[in-house]
């Protein structure tokens, strides 16, 4: 989240279905023996890649803080 700065945008709201959120690429799975081996351990590594997309922009408004008046 942004800090709270005069014209930061900090607040989404609205029907977030209309986000859509896909899959890219499908998960691998990696094993990691070696760096775990001295404690008798095994460690994995997952990665997956999404991406999101929203599909009707009415749905979702954005809060803009105000500008800070100079009086």
């Amino acid at each position: 989240m942004p800090a709270m700065a005069a014209g930061a945008k900090t607040i989404a709201f609205g029907d977030f279905s209309y986000y859509w959120i896909a899959d890219r690429q499908g998960r691998s799975f990696k094993r990691l023996n070696e760096l775990f081996a001295a404690t008798g351990q095994v460690g994995f590594l997952a990665t997956q890649r999404v991406d999101g997309k929203l599909i009707l922009a009415e749905a979702v408004k954005v809060l803009a803080q105000k500008a800070a008046s100079g009086s």
